[in-house]
């Protein structure tokens, strides 16, 4: 699919139809008004005649004559006072869903939402199109649905940046969807390192991989652990975007379970199905770094990914286990299914001896946090209000849902341990922050700037949801990269 901007003289223009957003109340664009009166009126006469509601999402679409289109097809925006940018993206998905079952081949795009937002709806648009016609395909025979080959978007060239710039984050969220939709028989600990070296190469990243061997000698005890069940072994995989002179230094961190059976502590079945997305967290930072190199940003930015198969083989961890991490802490094992804090804990006492500015890392880790915020938010961590917030406001333009809970001090007696220092899981209550306390315990002290996200609810779908469809959705790449352009002084 290829995009154009060009220009807003509608006379110059032809193509299968022409986009147009109509407000509540049957509100046109300034483009949709200069359509309707080259119409006749009989654009704002077919809406009245069947009472179009311009909800967000509503589409129709009126056959044209005596224009260079064949249709006009027509997107709800809502309230005009209530458009927001994820609005845009779900109308501009949408259209496109109704102009694939036109069969239509090139189509043409109001700026839609740019007489409030301006010039930078452009962003958006391209964000919702791209973000709405994925689809994880690979392994499908070919099927016939149609494609459309070519988008117009009725703007002036010289915001090409803002095309640029959708068409960029989109692309980074598909890259990390494909990863998470592969399945368990494909990638393993040591593809992801694989892929993480491809990265690397083509982006003029620094990329170091430890095997086994190394894990010992950096005492990776938590991802020796839960790696050890399985007969594809576990890795560590550290990212490093460094320009000449960098002002500043974040790091961001994933979990990388590539399948997770829950180990000894079996998962039920229904709940093993579709946990080749425990590597959504890796396959983040996978689509964040290999995009972040691409903007040339002045800070330094390290990813890194603990990778095992949390497989109940005859070498598997059990529970009554005890592990004692790097930073001297001991972990008692109640639960082999509570893994990922384990792997990520060596991740989070690497990346504090980095000495980073700020650290955000991001896992599908706990049940908890889907049934306390449900499928469709992430919930967020911090000992940072401030830095919290930025994330929350990012978020929220990026249309990328983030519910902040509390490091509750007073639960930290949830894991308390008998023989160790700490559990690595607390009681039916509160698990979510629970796991996030366990987290806390490895970053240093010194570290004032730590998010934590738990994705597991978004970062993988079961049905379609706004311009996701089923499977993998990328977040939090978008929030992510945002942020980090914003912190870079990139974006204003």
């Amino acid at each position: 699919m290829d995009f154009f901007l060009v220009g807003t003289k509608l006379e110059d223009l032809k193509g299968d139809a022409i986009v147009i957003g109509v407000y509540k109340g049957m509100k046109l664009s300034h483009i949709g008004e200069r359509l309707n009166h080259i119409l006749e009126k009989k654009l704002t006469n077919f809406l009245k005649n069947i009472a179009f509601k311009a909800e967000v999402e509503n589409v129709t679409f009126m056959p044209l004559e005596k224009t260079g289109f064949n249709y006009v097809l027509l997107t709800g925006l809502g309230e005009k006072e209530k458009l927001g940018p994820d609005e845009i993206r779900r109308a501009s998905a949408s259209i496109l869903k109704k102009a694939k079952e036109l069969k239509l081949k090139n189509i043409s795009y109001e700026n839609l939402g740019n007489d409030v937002f301006g010039e930078r709806s452009i962003e958006w648009l391209v964000e919702g199109v791209l973000l709405g016609d994925y689809r994880f395909k690979k392994y499908k025979k070919e099927d016939e649905e149609a494609k459309v080959e070519r988008i117009n978007i009725l703007t002036d060239q010289k915001w090409e940046n803002f095309l640029k710039r959708g068409k960029f984050l989109a692309e980074a969220a598909n890259f990390t969807r494909d990863l998470v939709n592969e399945p368990g028989n494909v990638i393993r600990p040591q593809d992801l390192a694989n892929i993480a070296k491809e990265i690397a190469k083509k982006n003029g990243l620094k990329c170091t991989i430890y095997d086994e061997k190394k894990l010992k000698e950096k005492k990776m005890r938590g991802l020796l652990a839960v790696g050890q069940g399985s007969h594809h072994p576990p890795c560590f995989i550290h990212l490093a975007y460094v320009p000449p002179q960098p002002n500043r230094r974040f790091v961001i961190v994933g979990k990388g379970i590539t399948f997770d059976s829950g180990g000894l502590n079996l998962k039920p079945e229904q709940f093993m199905k579709t946990m080749k997305c425990d590597k959504a967290g890796a396959c983040a930072v996978l689509g964040i770094m290999k995009a972040i190199s691409c903007l040339n940003p002045s800070c330094e930015i390290h990813g890194l990914i603990p990778a095992a198969e949390n497989m109940p083989g005859g070498e598997a961890f059990r529970p009554d286990d005890i592990l004692v991490f790097k930073n001297k802490k001991s972990v008692e094992i109640h639960n082999t299914d509570a893994e990922g804090r384990l792997i990520l804990a060596d991740a989070l006492i690497y990346a504090s001896d980095l000495k980073p500015e700020v650290i955000i890392d991001m896992a599908t880790l706990t049940g908890a946090c889907i049934v306390a915020l449900g499928r469709f938010t992430s919930g967020i961590f911090s000992n940072d209000d401030k830095l919290l917030n930025e994330i929350l406001k990012v978020g929220k333009e990026c249309g990328e849902k983030f519910w902040p809970l509390p490091l509750d001090e007073d639960l930290k007696e949830e894991i308390k341990g008998t023989f160790g220092d700490i559990k690595n899981v607390g009681s039916r209550y509160g698990g979510a922050i629970t796991a996030a306390l366990f987290l806390k315990e490895f970053v240093d002290d010194k570290i004032k700037h730590w998010i934590h996200l738990d994705i597991a609810g978004p970062a993988y779908l079961e049905k379609p949801w706004k311009y996701y469809a089923e499977g993998a959705t990328g977040v939090p790449v978008r929030t992510i990269l945002n942020w980090l352009l914003k912190e870079d002084g990139t974006r204003s």
